[in-house]
């Protein structure tokens, strides 16, 4: 054997040894979740509660491992599916024959399988092409396998998958982001060739286009999508909102600083921002904050907070506040840390006791399900007296995230709102004139 024929073989004796160590990391953790499980039911709780518990656990296990908490759960399905159903294709993985994400391919095939013995069928064939084949080709043989061993359900299955058609956004870098659609490859086929013609068409309009033909597909998916040749009777490009977290000389050209969007996940360098300020019917919104950058707050009398209000409190928090979790805070409830009482006893309440105020200080955003398991007491929360949040689970206590929480504080003042429509670039110039920053809008009332 050759030299570099031996470094080939290292290398494949290596991802054996990570494979094998993904299925007894998988193994690890779905014990730690079905011993909680099996706690729970022990205890004698109820249904309810014994889900809350696992999703607790599932929880723990990620913050332990770094991994997203939709992640460890999938895990954990997949490999009770491959222990309990697929011993074949198990075995294989923890000797290091197949890789996690092969293993979870063949499980989540498992899942649409409706007998049993096409399950045994699948566990006792697969293994051999999976081990010799790539994840894409494993995907097309998986899918064959399904239609080949129960025809009879495929519009069940397409049904299935339909009802979970979405569209999702990928923040990527320089400015850049990647927009995926999970569609009907129906419409998706109707979709590719009409973007080819619609590019093939911009692009021959005229002869000084330098564009290929993958950017002016994107362009035209662009221009379709915000009615750009304003033949639809939609507001069009609509209003781009800036959740504006650095100083106003950033917008000013007078600091290099980037801007942030709400969740923390789009980074807006400086002369992007300028071009923004520029353009027609860009709303930027400011938050004051006091001294030291805390952002003030406000008090309301009702137990929803108020469009000003909610849209300063996604730009507070930017993301659900259980660490780990990056569900945007515009997809999150607003949670009164101290609940609202709609029904104070007569002559209110005595001084110390005051219940829920719908206040910043005492708002917070949580996604429906980890609200869920603080409501239901799954998960329970406390507060300092500047309103941060720390998590207590049970075999640690966490301080709470969101997108600004090393930047941002919350303060018992008052927050004003402020918008403006357009900044006027005269505004930009003129301040630039006088050196300094200034304010580029007029104090609310």
């Amino acid at each position: 054997m050759s030299p570099t024929d031996t470094l080939l073989a290292d290398a494949a004796t290596a991802s054996a040894r990570v494979w094998a160590g993904e299925a007894e990391q998988a193994r690890a953790v779905l014990r730690f979740v079905e011993t909680r499980r099996t706690d729970a039911l022990t205890q004698g709780l109820s249904a309810r509660q014994v889900e809350d518990a696992r999703q607790v656990a599932i929880l723990e296990a990620a913050l332990e491992l770094h991994l997203a908490q939709g992640f460890v759960a999938n895990l954990v399905s997949a490999t009770r599916t491959l222990v309990v159903d697929l011993p074949v294709v198990w075995a294989g993985h923890l000797r290091g024959e197949v890789d996690r994400a092969k293993a979870r391919e063949i499980a989540s095939t498992a899942w649409k399988l409706h007998h049993p013995e096409n399950i045994t069928r699948l566990d006792e064939t697969v293994l051999a092409y999976a081990t010799t084949h790539t994840l894409g080709q494993l995907k097309g043989w998986l899918r064959r396998f399904l239609i080949r061993v129960e025809p009879d359900h495929a519009i069940e299955r397409r049904q299935a998958a339909h009802a979970d058609r979405t569209v999702t956004i990928t923040t990527l870098d320089d400015g850049m982001s990647l927009l995926q659609a999970l569609i009907p490859t129906t419409d998706v086929l109707l979709i590719d060739r009409d973007l080819t013609l619609a590019a093939k068409a911009s692009r021959h309009a005229t002869t000084d286009d330098e564009r290929t033909l993958a950017q002016a597909r994107a362009d035209a998916l662009v221009d379709t999508l915000l009615r750009k040749d304003n033949t639809a009777t939609t507001s069009g490009r609509g209003r781009f909102h800036v959740g504006v977290t650095v100083s106003l000389a950033t917008l000013l050209g007078l600091s290099s600083e980037p801007g942030v969007s709400a969740d923390g996940q789009h980074v807006l360098d400086p002369a992007l921002l300028a071009e923004l300020a520029a353009a027609e019917g860009t709303l930027f919104s400011r938050l004051l904050t006091d001294e030291n950058g805390g952002i003030l707050d406000v008090t309301e009398l009702g137990r929803f907070p108020t469009q000003p209000l909610r849209r300063a409190l996604n730009l507070i928090d930017g993301t659900c506040d259980v660490p780990g979790c990056t569900r945007p805070a515009t997809g999150c409830d607003v949670d009164h840390q101290i609940p609202y009482d709609p029904d104070p006893p007569p002559g209110g309440r005595p001084p110390g006791q005051q219940r829920g105020p719908t206040a910043a200080g005492n708002l917070h955003h949580r996604c429906p399900p980890h609200h869920g398991l603080k409501t239901r007491g799954a998960l329970t929360v406390t507060h300092d007296e500047d309103g941060n949040a720390r998590w207590h689970l049970p075999t640690r206590t966490i301080e709470a995230e969101t997108a600004f929480t090393r930047a941002w504080t919350r303060r018992p003042r008052t927050i004003q709102f402020v918008e403006i429509h357009h900044l006027d670039p005269r505004c930009i110039a003129d301040h630039r004139r006088r050196g300094g920053p200034g304010r580029h809008a007029t104090e609310a009332p």
